[in-house]
């Protein structure tokens, strides 16, 4: 069994605390919370995709950083 320690997730948005919004299959969230022990986890989003009121459901598995268009955020935990 192979186990990442590096994971690039795509994000159609994202938002505070590093919860990101995806597809609606909850595949990820799903996938990043059987992992052990857990990958470093990477976000790929546009800037202008960036949603300072999303609000995160009880099984979203916060991102540790987002990559944009425009640089790197670091989610505050």
């Amino acid at each position: 069994i192979v186990v990442p320690t590096l994971i690039f997730v795509p994000c159609v948005g994202y938002g505070p605390g590093g919860f990101r919004l995806g597809y609606g299959g909850g595949f990820y969230d799903r996938t990043l919370a059987s992992l052990q022990p857990k990958p470093f986890t990477v976000g790929l989003g546009y800037d202008f995709a960036y949603l300072p009121h999303l609000q995160p459901e009880a099984h979203d598995v916060p991102l540790d950083a987002i990559l944009s268009d425009t640089g790197v955020m670091w989610p505050e935990r």
